[in-house]
């Protein structure tokens, strides 16, 4: 068991974590080369900055959403909260790169980081009922989507269970391995599924704001397309 566990925390991890990050950075250079050269090609080159800062913030920042869907939004700050910051700043996490990278890394009370992996994983299962319950999030919700909370949902509840043996009502040790093959699956994911907007949703007001910037004469020649270039608008 202390070899399996050896192994998924040293070079599986290393190598699940390279995929990770060569696919985002793959999935952030390919966002921004769209948005460079959809600039380029349009006739209207001026973009409203502050405008595009404003959409983005309000969407880091769901107030407007809390109010009109308070529960489901709550839910989901509280997941993107939870499983941001535990594995990026709990203790045993950090650990696993200080062993290769000696820096210095910021790090959450233990039990800050219990008490918010704890609300991840309520808010995933509500997110889970809620996305099969509801009938209108239902048909938006493919079986794929579906897939990835249920694995982040068995990561979050095995970190914790493995983070408290006393909790566990499995061999701790065994629960620890399970733990760190999901999250090794995890990392292989990020890049291929939604879970990339972690990456990318900071460009995407700007790619959506640039995308309807057409480039000059788009309207004559969509008219001439259509037969319809001497009809009045």
């Amino acid at each position: 068991m202390d070899a399996w566990i050896d192994f998924a925390r040293g070079p599986l991890f290393r190598v699940a974590l390279v995929i990770c990050l060569l696919g985002l950075a793959y999935r952030a250079g390919t966002t921004v080369y769209h948005i460079v050269t959809s600039w380029r090609a349009a006739g209207d080159r001026s973009l409203p900055i502050r405008g595009i800062v404003r959409a983005t913030l309000s969407w880091v920042l769901p107030f407007r959403l809390l109010r009109a869907r308070p529960v489901y939004s709550a839910a989901s700050v509280a997941f993107h909260a939870g499983i941001l910051l535990v594995p990026l700043f709990s203790i045993g996490h950090v650990a696993l790169w200080q062993a290769d990278l000696p820096i210095w890394w910021p790090t959450l009370v233990p039990a800050l980081a219990t008490w918010l992996a704890v609300v991840a994983a309520a808010a995933l299962v509500m997110l889970i009922a809620i996305r099969v319950g509801a009938r209108t999030a239902r048909s938006l919700t493919s079986a794929h989507d579906q897939g990835v909370l249920l694995v982040l949902l068995a990561v979050t509840a095995s970190g914790l269970l493995s983070a408290h043996p006393g909790w566990c009502p499995v061999d701790a040790r065994a629960m620890l391995l399970a733990h760190l093959l999901l999250a090794n699956l995890t990392l292989v994911l990020t890049p291929t599924t939604k879970i990339a907007h972690c990456i990318v949703f900071p460009f995407m007001q700007l790619l959506f704001e640039v995308g309807w910037h057409f480039p000059a004469e788009t309207g004559r020649h969509v008219a001439v397309a259509l037969a319809k270039e001497d009809e009045k608008v």
